[in-house]
């Protein structure tokens, strides 16, 4: 979510760096640890997205979002789609203290609407909801739509249906369904389409040939560009942040940096939205994937393993600051709201989902 931007006091001064030799001695400062959720005893399913506001912290799931109070994490709102709905997709951030879910019947193959429903986050009472014929989406899958995403007021997809014609991305109006522009890629290559973000569209995308290397579009109403995963990686990151004109992904290393895996080097990249000229690059050992999100201005970068978040200045990648986070967590991902961090856990198994810190 791009905000104004805050004084680079709200993060405190960064850490003195170290070289890499030293890493043992060096104890970087602690997040302090808020709550965390209650331990499940069984697997419910990976988490679809979280929402996170001064009013709620809330957990989507395929069956229900879940509210926690932000300050305490003491259970508060659940709601659950209509009927034998599914959720299939979520709105990557909160807007106004509301969230959005899509929802349809998975076991309806002849179902030709899909189910937009806003939630209140202080209450979980539907402030609107509305229908959306599935074929204006694209492809809408049993489980997580991948190919659509929504945020910020707008709802991105990828039509590739027609082998013979190049994909077209288009972007509609999330309350009413109305079009905002649609623009065809230049050509028809790639075989799988994923929507990170909506505002720009950027779209990662795979080809099966055996050679080829996975793509990172991002598609403006008046043009394209695209960068290729160079050699030495083997997939961007699962999610992308932008700040003004720059926008960052993460390239996921291919091999680990030594024997341990933990300690993989891995590259944030950081581009111009307008023109894809690449800006900067910062580097970390400190996990194999980075999530990193936009926040009060500035890049916060965490890792995969929910124990590290650096704050990044967007104008040349500096370092403003940095946290450790105790506990762990798999293929973590994260919300900021003013001081406060939620680290989610989307382990497929038993776990403490949900842990929430303050940042100093």
């Amino acid at each position: 979510m791009d905000q104004d931007r805050a004084p680079e006091s709200v993060w405190a001064a960064a850490p003195e760096p170290a070289k890499r030799r030293l890493r043992l001695f060096r104890r970087d400062p602690e997040a302090q640890t808020l709550w965390q959720s209650e331990f499940e005893q069984r697997d419910l399913g990976e988490p679809l997205g979280v929402w996170a506001t001064d009013e709620a912290v809330a957990l989507v799931r395929f069956d229900r979002v879940a509210a926690y109070a932000p300050a305490t994490g003491e259970p508060g709102w659940t709601w659950q789609p209509p009927g034998q709905d599914v959720i299939v997709g979520v709105a990557q951030d909160p807007e106004d203290g509301l969230g959005l879910v899509l929802h349809h019947d998975d076991g309806d193959r002849n179902a030709e609407q899909i189910r937009l429903t806003v939630l209140d986050l202080g209450s979980g009472d539907v402030a609107w909801s509305r229908e959306q014929r599935k074929d204006q989406l694209g492809h809408i899958g049993e489980h997580r739509t991948s190919e659509v995403g929504v945020s910020g007021g707008r709802i991105a997809t990828v039509l590739a249906w027609d082998r013979d014609k190049p994909p077209t991305v288009r972007c509609l109006d999330a309350p009413t369904g109305a079009l905002q522009w649609e623009r065809a890629l230049p050509d028809s290559w790639g075989d799988s389409f994923s929507v990170l973000a909506t505002d720009p569209p950027v779209l990662s995308v795979t080809n099966s040939g055996r050679r080829s290397r996975p793509r990172l579009y991002v598609v403006r109403e008046d043009g394209e560009w695209y960068v290729e995963l160079p050699d030495g990686y083997k997939d961007f990151g699962p999610a992308v942040a932008v700040v003004g004109d720059t926008f960052v992904v993460g390239l996921e290393p291919s091999e680990p940096a030594n024997d341990d895996e933990k300690s993989a080097d891995t590259v944030l990249n950081a581009y111009s939205v307008s023109t894809g000229e690449q800006l900067w690059e910062w580097r970390t050992d400190h996990g194999r994937t980075l999530h990193p999100l936009s926040h009060r201005g500035y890049f916060m970068v965490g890792n995969g393993y929910g124990s590290r978040v650096t704050v990044l200045d967007p104008a040349d990648g500096r370092v403003v600051a940095e946290r450790r986070f105790p506990g762990f967590s798999y293929r973590a991902r994260y919300a900021a709201w003013g001081d406060h961090l939620a680290v989610v856990c989307h382990a497929v198994s038993e776990t403490r989902r949900v842990r929430v810190f303050r940042w100093k």
